[in-house]
């Protein structure tokens, strides 16, 4: 028997915050939380690849930052995702209060 308790918005908008996933896993959805922990990881593990790259070139090259465009189009990404799990966070927590 599963007995529904209500979550906090505010609260699960923070934990999602800090570390995208952890109002999911807050609210108990551990598959969205797992897959909102793991898309932020990869994004952040290939901004640093980039950013090494990157570096590397200028440094070899001595050239202005040839991959500014990838650059950019990960942290958009990445940023995109992390405000997406804290309103999903926010507006699952609210449903379970009605």
């Amino acid at each position: 028997m599963d007995i529904k308790r209500s979550r906090s918005p505010g609260l699960a908008a923070l934990l999602s915050a800090l570390l995208p996933g952890l109002g999911q896993f807050y609210n108990r959805q551990w598959g969205k939380g797992g897959g909102f922990l793991v898309g932020v990881l990869s994004l952040m593990v290939v901004l640093s690849n980039l950013a090494d790259q990157a570096q590397l070139e200028r440094l070899a090259a001595d050239a202005p930052l040839g991959s500014f465009g990838s650059l950019l189009t990960v942290l958009l990404l990445l940023l995109a995702l992390v405000i997406w799990s804290i309103v999903d966070a926010a507006r699952t927590a609210k449903r379970t209060q009605q």
